[in-house]
């Protein structure tokens, strides 16, 4: 029975679009009765927390956040703690809808105008060949940006990525030095039940656990990794780098968490947090005599609009856009600024530069032993509705995950080169029948099912640039897919991978699992025995481009040429201007983006905090804070502040080894108190 709308503490409105446009027309009835249950309940809609859209923004703040996606949402919820602080967050789209909620639903707002930016590369000479050669980019457009839209999985990458990010320029990067920030955002609720409190936390804004539901096929596959000799592990967060595994994701009582609820919702009720929404971030306002910022230009209504800034503006506008921003503020390559004739604030070569992107091929597979029966219909919906359970609670296969080593991977076995998505057994469309008669009898309708192998670490470059000097065009994007032919190497022994795991015993005995006929016969070599080349061909056209784009704002060093910004994300030669998203990684990580960027924005607002503590304790004498030499000898930095922005000494990293015995972590507690801890309780320190 479908119960009327909840009542809740405050009135329930319908916010973003709907949702059924994502299904095709046989399906919009049951769908829409189904919208209208999900938009009704109050845990679902979240009323009372709701962000409130300022429209019209005060003149000047103290701190402007451009972008309030995965990493900008954090930021502006941590520097508006301070409340003597006026912070405004400016994002380009709406609140996230109610919709977006029910993880079932993770693609129903990609491809449209409204809630994502539905980017595409330009035309690839070795990629995506079944769709021209151009490559899909589906990027959250709203609160919460792709943690909205994403699969929601929580994957940190490996610790040999951020040693390799220190090693190489950005320092205090490592492994140990960032864990703390991903344990600080944490709020693991399955401590103890095979995931261990060695390796996560309790009481961060953001709940990490499984899915309430998966699909039998999914825990199948994860036995068969075991029979393939794999290790058996349930988080590959921890002790074990490799391995097939339900994964945690960002969501709790069977609803998704996007990092617009876990942190700009608790903050709503803030008054010196200003959020303004369908307001486009266009360019920083930088004195081209001081290299001060001095204010933030928008586009709200088709209107330019300016507002002040006394501090510092915060870019989290992503990988495409922090750039695209840079460039159009004259901030970037020369020649760039010179074509488009915008004036030099600071050239900066390596903006829009190192553009990369994990890759992989898409395979697909044949279950000749299960019929394709419907996941949605009135009995699993009925699940959700009453209980919050069933197939609308979980993703379907896409949380399933396995990580291997490949023939390339570096030596050791601590850093896997190719990580496994899996798709499936959806639930995001539906008519509400468990299948016809004539679908269930027809012995030739079987499930299909995907495995996309996807190369972890990319060595092809490409690059971002302007098409034009109108900021709401997008810029042109050219990532250069399998430019370096290490990435089909990788995917060859990848795909092999994927094929000896669809003939497992239990696989092929259960569910009959083989490739689907037909699939890649554009492709020659194929057959039950595949060549090299059939998967290199096969990666070509049915290519995997992934959305995990890094790079465009490098993080590196003074002397690095191509960085853009230095160790705490400040702008190399501007006063006031920091970088928070993925376009900062010099590398990115070796599996899913999410969590990582969550990191980089929690990292990005305690710069900020320590930088104006110190300045405060050395303007009254309680603190003369120690010189920073990280910017010394560079003409780079040729406008970096008297004051000293050094990590704060409580913050400071460890200086221990990993063959040490202490590790200053205790959960629940502040990540750099109880030194000696671990030592009392023998507990181990994080696998490397």
């Amino acid at each position: 029975m479908i119960r009327a709308a909840d009542s809740c503490g405050c009135p329930i409105r319908e916010v973003g679009p709907s949702m059924t446009g994502s299904c095709s027309n046989q399906f919009i009835l049951f769908m829409s009765i189904l919208e209208s249950f999900v938009n009704g309940r109050c845990d679902l809609a979240d009323p009372c927390n709701r962000v409130t859209d300022r429209e019209i923004p005060d003149d000047n703040y103290d701190f402007v956040v451009v972008g309030g996606g995965t990493a900008g949402s954090v930021v502006a919820a941590r520097l508006s703690e301070n409340p003597q602080w006026k912070v405004l967050l400016i994002e380009a789209g709406g609140d996230e809808p109610i919709q977006s909620s029910v993880p079932a639903w993770v693609t129903a707002y990609w491809g449209r105008k409204d809630t994502d930016w539905d980017y595409y590369t330009v035309p690839q000479e070795k990629a995506c060949l079944d769709s021209g050669g151009v490559c899909s980019w589906p990027r959250g457009k709203m609160l919460g940006g792709c943690s909205v839209i994403n699969g929601m999985m929580y994957m940190r990458g490996n610790p040999a990525d951020y040693d390799g990010w220190a090693v190489n320029g950005a320092t205090g990067w490592s492994w140990f030095e960032v864990l703390p920030y991903f344990l600080k955002s944490e709020d693991n609720k399955e401590i103890g039940n095979g995931v261990s409190g060695q390796y996560h936390n309790v009481g961060g804004p953001l709940p990490v656990q499984r899915f309430r539901y998966a699909p039998r096929f999914a825990h199948d596959v994860v036995s068969a990794g075991i029979e393939m000799g794999y290790p058996p592990t349930s988080d590959l967060n921890g002790e074990s780098a490799t391995g097939f595994t339900i994964a945690q994701a960002f969501n709790d009582a069977g609803s998704r968490y996007s990092t617009a609820r876990a942190y700009l919702r608790p903050a709503s009720k803030r008054e010196n947090l200003h959020i303004l929404l369908n307001a486009e971030g266009s360019r920083v306002i930088v004195d081209p005599a001081t290299k001060k910022v001095t204010g933030l230009e928008y586009i709200k209504n088709g209107q330019t609009k300016t507002v002040g800034v006394s501090k510092e503006v915060v870019l989290s506008g992503g990988t495409m856009n922090s750039p695209q921003i840079l460039l159009l503020s004259g901030i970037g390559p020369k020649e760039t600024l010179d074509k488009f004739n915008i004036p030099i604030i600071k050239e900066l070569p390596g903006v829009g530069q190192n553009l990369h992107n994990h890759v992989g091929v898409s395979l697909e597979f044949t279950l000749t032993k299960e019929p394709d029966v419907p996941e949605l219909s009135w009995e699993s919906a009925m699940e959700y509705m009453l209980k919050r359970e069933g197939p609308l609670s979980g993703t379907g296969l896409s949380q399933l995950t396995g990580k291997v080593n490949s023939r390339l991977a570096a030596n050791g076995g601590r850093h896997p080169d190719v990580q496994f998505f899996f798709g499936g057994y959806s639930a995001s469309c539906g008519d509400g029948s468990l299948g016809d008669a004539e679908t269930l009898a027809d012995e030739t309708h079987k499930r299909t099912i995907s495995i996309s192998a996807i190369a972890l670490q990319p060595r092809s470059r490409g690059y971002l640039t302007l098409e034009s000097t109108d900021p709401q065009q997008p810029p042109k994007m050219q990532p250069n897919y399998f430019l370096n032919e290490h990435e089909l190497e990788v995917l060859v022994d990848a795909a092999r991978t994927a094929y000896r795991l669809a003939n497992t015993t239990i696989l092929r005995d259960k569910y009959g699992m083989e490739p689907t006929e037909g699939y890649g016969s554009e492709c020659p070599g194929g057959g039950p025995n595949p060549s090299d080349e059939f998967f290199r061909c096969l990666a070509k056209l049915h290519t995997a481009p992934e959305n995990h784009q890094a790079g465009t704002c490098k993080m590196g060093a003074a002397d690095d040429p191509m960085a853009v910004v230095d160790s705490q994300l400040r702008v190399y030669g501007i006063d006031g201007l920091r970088v928070a998203d993925a376009s900062i990684m010099p590398t990115v990580v070796s599996g899913n983006t999410a969590a990582p960027v969550v990191m980089i924005g929690e990292r990005a607002a305690e710069f900020v905090i320590t930088k104006y503590q110190e300045l405060l304790k050395n303007r009254f004498g309680v603190n003369t804070p120690p010189s920073d030499n990280s910017q010394a000898g560079s003409d780079r930095w040729n406008n970096n502040e008297s004051d000293s922005e050094k990590w704060d000494e409580r913050w400071k990293p460890w200086d221990k080894h990993w063959d040490e015995p202490q590790w200053d972590y205790k959960p629940h507690d502040h990540p750099y108190e109880h030194a000696d801890w671990h030592t009392k309780n023998n507990v181990k320190q994080p696998a490397y």
